[in-house]
C-alpha cells in the first residue's frame, strides 16, 4: 500500500475552515465518513485524539499527520487539506500548522500499512521542493501528482 493508492481527489480539500486541532480532525473524519471510508466518525476520530496525546503529529514546516488505529475504519485513506486559517498544533518546530494529512488505516492494512504510509509520507516531506509545490497549488490532481511524481522542473 502506498500513498497512491489511498489519496484520491476527492479527498483533497482547500479552504478547510477549521481554526483547531480538534476542528480540523472532526471536520477532515466528516470527509472520511462521506466516501464510506468510516463505520463510526466518532469512534475514529477518539482514536486520532488519543494518539495526539501521546506526542505531537505536527512535524514542522506547517504540516501535520494526524491518525489512529481504529477498528472503524473499512477502507484504508488519506485526507489532504490545506486550512484557511493556521493552526496551533504543538508542532515540533513550535509553528502552527496549514496543511494536514489525515491517515485512517484500515485492519487489514495495520500490520505493516500504517508505518509504511507515515514513512512515505514523511520522506516526500522532506524534499523541499515537495513541500513548496503542495503549499503553492490549489489542484486535486496537482496535490496528487506532486506527492506521487515529485516536483517536475520546467
Amino acid at each position: 500500500m502506498e500513498v497512491k493508492d489511498i489519496l484520491t481527489k476527492e479527498l483533497v480539500v482547500f479552504d478547510l475552515e477549521a481554526t483547531t486541532k480538534e476542528m480540523a480532525i472532526e471536520e477532515m473524519a466528516a470527509i472520511m465518513d462521506a466516501h464510506d471510508i468510516l463505520t463510526d466518525k466518532a469512534s475514529y476520530i477518539q482514536a486520532v485524539f488519543d494518539r495526539e496525546t501521546h506526542a505531537t503529529t505536527g512535524i514542522g514546516n506547517n504540516i501535520a499527520i494526524p491518525h489512529g488505529k481504529s477498528e472503524s475504519v473499512k477502507n484504508s485513506a488519506i485526507v489532504f487539506a490545506k486550512t484557511s486559517h493556521l493552526i496551533e498544533w504543538e508542532s515540533l518546530d513550535d509553528e502552527p500548522v496549514n496543511m494536514i494529512f489525515l491517515l485512517a488505516i484500515s485492519d487489514a492494512d495495520k500490520t505493516d500499512g500504517h508505518l509504511k504510509i507515515l514513512a512515505e509520507i514523511a520522506t516526500k516531506l522532506m524534499d523541499d521542493d515537495i513541500v513548496a509545490g503542495l503549499k503553492e497549488t490549489r489542484d486535486e490532481e496537482e496535490v496528487i501528482r506532486i506527492l506521487n511524481e515529485g516536483v517536475v522542473e520546467v
